[in-house]
């Protein structure tokens, strides 16, 4: 232990240039100042508060501090030799944008035009209208606008300042729009947290991000979150700076105090529309989760792109069951609002059938979400036999979306147009699905039309073959800045700007794309590669099939083998004997087969529907590498 403080201490003290007495940790500074001020009095914080979790938060934050220089938000930025950095007034360093601000300027895919300026042209034009709808909740953009304003002035009272980051671990509340507009307008970074996320998680993104202000619910579900955060140590933590969110209790600061709060106006500051907007996290290979940089420009063009794409305006209203600390999320409930004027309907917990109540009381037009939603929604309306008639357009994206479930979606839903999507965080709306309904078989059968710059490439790099699929490489004026780590970067882009999206696809009748697998779950079996989202869509055509997921293992004769894992509708029944029927009807390759078919009550999935074929991974890997050793003990024996 003594050894590990010894070279934590060298390692401080070399990368301070600046040094800060006891009175200076914690004031109205930069990020960067507070974080690397003088070894002593870091190590003295580290120390304090029950030994930080011992070695764990040591660990943790030595981690963290390794990745960053004095003085900085984040290390180095993007992948090319040819980006050139810039260091913001908080310390951010961050391309030089100014190449891609002129070229998409140019073409009007960028607009000028800041949040703030956005937010006073709509409450010219009618303040009064409904703009939130959270349970019995609802708020006027007046209102709206009116809350962000005292909480934004009320947070730079306490020392915030433009670029300071604030995380909310919030579920799809009001509260989450008023802060995300009180960033927006007073040029903080919004860092939008998981509720799902516990001490693990919230130690690592609160330290990367150097969190200055946390708003967290008293009690979400079953989660007491005042426990959760006792457990949860990041360098930053200041109790004067963390926010109660419908709190009962009385202890500790509350956001509800926050807005009652009186205090001369302050003036809001100019935002630079090239500076880092939100702080997202996703999921990463490496096990930890990502911090996704977006600038105020690619996510306004994000939303421009879809709203003008999907047809949505000020008589649209959208339902959003997706986390508001997703990139999907949050852009229906904290932007279209604002940019394209719809009205935002929140639910906080998935239930199928309330949805559905909700959706035809409310006449929700617009509604996103991976395929759980519209399974649950679909069956839910079917047994209520509602046909949702307000509802126009679901989009589907996130996982595998069987086209047997589009058609009976369609079936049901007559006036909605139901498709499949893709993006990321990294890069959203790259396809947004399809845009009429002439186009609709598309949607069932592609992944939709291609809105953004994108190359196929083969193994060595060269653009695939025409006709042939291959790795997607996308780039586009929505796509991030980068990641808060700079290693996360690390094989990602192109030298010629392009994101390397891990996606193998192919192009459909020039203007679509479909996705074929993921480049790093394709199986490789005898040498050939099989795509599992290929199996997948097959076995997805059975009706006993509610989910399913195929997933390469070990195997010391072939390399690996597929293995199939599917949940099944109640009462129903599929073994072996039936996949194997299943595939064959389709007329697929004997070599593609699944050898091993596994039926669960219950598929791992995260917060969106997405399954965590990692987790059956470790499963099923396990279980084969077990088998494989008893195998071998058996022969040497």
């Amino acid at each position: 232990m003594v050894g590990i403080l010894k070279h934590l201490c060298h390692n401080m003290g070399h990368r301070s240039p600046k040094r800060q007495s006891q009175e200076e940790i914690g004031a109205a500074t930069p990020h960067a100042a507070r974080l690397h001020g003088s070894a002593p009095v870091r190590l003295k914080f580290l120390l304090n508060a029950r030994a930080r979790q011992s070695l764990k938060i040591l660990s943790l934050t030595a981690d963290i501090n390794a990745s960053y220089r004095a003085n900085d938000r984040r290390p180095v930025l993007m992948t090319t030799s040819t980006t050139s950095l810039r260091r913001t007034e908080a310390g951010w360093r961050l391309p030089d944008l100014s190449e891609r601000q002129a070229r998409y300027l140019a073409s009007s895919e960028w607009i000028p035009e800041t949040l703030g300026e956005i937010v006073r042209r709509r409450l010219a034009q009618n303040q009064d209208v409904i703009a939130i709808i959270d349970g019995d909740r609802r708020l006027t953009r007046r209102e709206w606008h009116d809350a962000a304003t005292r909480l934004g002035a009320a947070l730079m009272r306490r020392g915030l300042s433009k670029g300071s980051v604030v995380s909310f671990q919030l579920p799809n509340w009001s509260e989450a729009c008023i802060i995300s507009l009180a960033c927006s307008l007073y040029g903080f970074v919004m860092n939008p947290l998981l509720p799902m996320y516990r001490e693990r998680d919230l130690s690592f993104i609160l330290s990367q991000c150097r969190s200055d202000a946390l708003f967290l619910p008293q009690q979400f579900r079953s989660t007491n979150f005042r426990a959760l955060l006792s457990k949860v140590e990041y360098p930053t933590k200041r109790e004067e700076r963390i926010f109660w969110v419908r709190s009962t209790s009385g202890d500790g600061e509350s956001y509800e105090k926050l807005l009652e709060e009186s205090g001369e106006p302050i003036v809001l500051p100019d935002v630079d529309l090239n500076d880092v907007k939100v702080v997202v996290y996703t999921s990463g290979s490496t096990g930890r989760p990502k911090g996704v940089l977006h600038s105020h420009h690619s996510l306004h063009a994000t939303v421009r792109e879809a709203a003008a794409f999907w047809g949505i305006g000020e008589s649209d209203t959208l339902f959003i069951p997706s986390p508001v600390a997703h990139i999907g999320g949050s852009i229906y409930a904290f932007e279209f609002p604002w940019i394209a004027g719809a009205k935002a309907l929140l639910m906080d917990t998935w239930n199928a059938a309330h949805a559905a109540t909700m959706i035809d009381r409310e006449k929700a037009t617009f509604c996103a979400g991976a395929t759980p939603f519209l399974q649950g929604l679909l069956a839910a309306a079917e047994e209520k036999k509602m046909t949702l008639p307000s509802l126009k357009r679901f989009i589907c994206g996130g996982a595998s979306v069987p086209a047997s479930l589009i058609e009976r979606g369609s079936a049901q839903f007559q006036n909605c147009l139901i498709s499949r999507a893709y993006g990321s965080s990294e890069v959203p709306i790259i396809c947004p699905g399809v845009r009429t309904r002439a186009d609709r078989d598309y949607g069932r059968t592609t992944d939709g039309e291609i809105r953004a710059q994108i190359r196929l490439v083969d193994e060595s790099g060269r653009d695939a073959p025409h006709g042939a699929g291959g790795e997607i490489l996308a780039r586009s004026p929505r796509m991030f800045i980068g990641y808060l780590d700079a290693t996360d970067e690390a094989d990602q882009f192109t030298d010629d700007g392009y994101f390397r999206m891990g996606d193998i696809g192919r192009l459909v009748d020039g203007r679509f794309l479909e996705i074929t697998g993921r480049k790093k779950e394709i199986i490789i079996r005898m040498g050939e590669n099989i795509s599992p989202r290929e199996i997948e869509n097959m076995l997805l055509s059975h009706p006993a099939i509610m989910q399913a997921a195929v997933i390469g293992v070990p195997d010391e004769r072939t390399g690996e083998r597929a293995v199939a894992v599917v949940t099944l509708r109640q009462g129903d029944s599929f073994d072996f004997a039936a996949m194997t029927q299943v595939l064959t009807k389709a007329g697929m390759a004997r070599q593609k087969f699944p050898e091993e078919l596994h039926v669960l009550q219950e598929m791992p999935m995260n917060s969106i529907g997405k399954i965590l074929k990692q987790e059956l991974q470790m499963r099923f890997g396990a279980k084969a590498a077990q088998s494989a050793a008893a195998h071998a003990a058996g022969a040497r024996a």
